[in-house]
């Protein structure tokens, strides 16, 4: 006996009545490779997921794309957790996904090296937006697990470094799915909130690649970008390197290398203060000698200058007395010379300064004479 033929709509209800009902496929988690992968303009994904003989669509929605936490790519072997969805008028069934998981090494460097290259070009690693590291920070914010070996580290060496720094732990989740958007929050609320903190620590100690993955993933990088507040990435041990690491402000090889770099050595820096001390009288006591020297040397040139025109002025002094004494009237007188002067004082010295009936008088060397001209004869004339 036939069946009665039913339409193709009644067709698809009933597949999708029986997709969607079975419990199932209704929360399944599936494995396999990327493959077609397209970001709609609607924040809509876009992929097929392959293995080696069959392929399935995917649906990711807008709104589960930004919980991701991992870069997708083509070839990356992933597991997704969602349901069967079925497009009636297209009679197609698509995997609506949930969420996404990375696994393995292999997959995990994958999809670290396709968010870092992404992050790279637009550039959330550039130097220029790097800012400097305070020298001498007064308040420093630890963003780290409040329970981990590392922030009790970490608060040991800065203690035993300074005693002028404060510090503020900010405890967060460093692991597991959610710990990534709990730091990013904690980092915005920092500095929405905490004006006088100078620079922030955000880090872990060590653990496996899935263990450090918070610090890989994008909403993080994001936040520790946008900050303004100087930020030191601390996470895992040397040879770890994550995306916060590349974003933020200085990278520290490990949590305890971290807080090393956030403070000063207060023992160190009294060690330079006293050098500079030392170099500073050393280099006074220079001054001061050279300046002895200078003085010394000006004093000499001024005392050979002195001496010099001391004796310049002797010897013209000595020129001078000697040709004083040399017209000296009395030595002159001594020779047998006389001085004959009028009644005003005046000396005579020509027969032409002197008239008749006029008193004169005769200096010589022991005496005066007072004589009166009662005739004058000049050679040649009788007056």
């Amino acid at each position: 006996m036939a069946l009665r033929p039913v339409t193709v709509s009644q067709l698809n209800e009933y597949i999708s009545r029986v997709l969607t009902t079975d419990p199932l496929l209704g929360n399944i988690s599936v494995t396999g490779e990327i493959s077609n992968l397209k970001f709609h303009s609607s924040g809509h994904v876009y992929f097929s997921m392959i293995d080696e003989n069959s392929k399935i669509n995917c649906f990711l929605p807008a709104a589960y794309v930004k919980n991701l936490n991992y870069a997708l790519g083509n070839g990356l072997e992933i597991v997704v957790h969602g349901y069967i969805n079925v497009y009636r008028k297209g009679g197609t069934y698509t995997l609506f996904v949930k969420d996404i998981e990375v696994c393995g090494e292999g997959n995990l460097s994958m999809a670290f090296e396709l968010l870092k290259n992404r992050l790279s070009d637009e550039g959330l690693f550039d130097s220029a937006h790097k800012l400097p590291i305070p020298e001498f920070p007064k308040t420093i914010g630890i963003v780290t697990s409040e329970t981990g070996a590392a922030v009790r580290d970490m608060i040991k060496i800065i203690k035993s470094r300074t005693k002028m720094t404060n510090i503020i732990v900010f405890p967060v989740l460093v692991q597991g799915n959610e710990a990534a958007r709990n730091i990013a929050e904690t980092l915005d609320m920092i500095n929405r909130d905490f004006d006088d903190i100078d620079v922030l620590i955000v880090g872990r100690g060590g653990g496996s690649t899935e263990d450090l993955w918070a610090f890989n993933e994008e909403i993080l990088a994001r936040a520790v970008y946008r900050s303004q507040i100087p930020i030191i990435s601390a996470v895992g041990h040397e040879i770890d390197f994550t995306i916060c690491d590349f974003v933020a402000d200085l990278r520290a090889e490990t949590p305890t290398a971290a807080a090393e770099k956030a403070v000063p050595d207060d023992k160190v820096l009294q060690e330079k203060i006293a050098d500079l001390k030392r170099g500073m009288l050393t280099h006074l006591e220079n001054k001061v000698s050279y300046f002895e020297l200078l003085a010394k040397n000006y004093i000499n040139d001024m005392y050979g200058i002195l001496t010099r025109k001391t004796e310049n002025i002797e010897s013209r002094l000595k020129q001078s007395f000697i040709s004083l004494e040399s017209n000296n009237p009395v030595n002159i007188l001594n020779k047998g010379y006389a001085v004959i002067k009028d009644r005003d004082g005046y000396v005579i010295s020509s027969s032409k300064d002197m008239l008749p009936d006029n008193g004169y008088k005769i200096y010589f060397k022991d005496g005066t004479v007072e004589i009166t001209i009662s005739e004058l004869k000049r050679e040649g004339e009788n007056i």
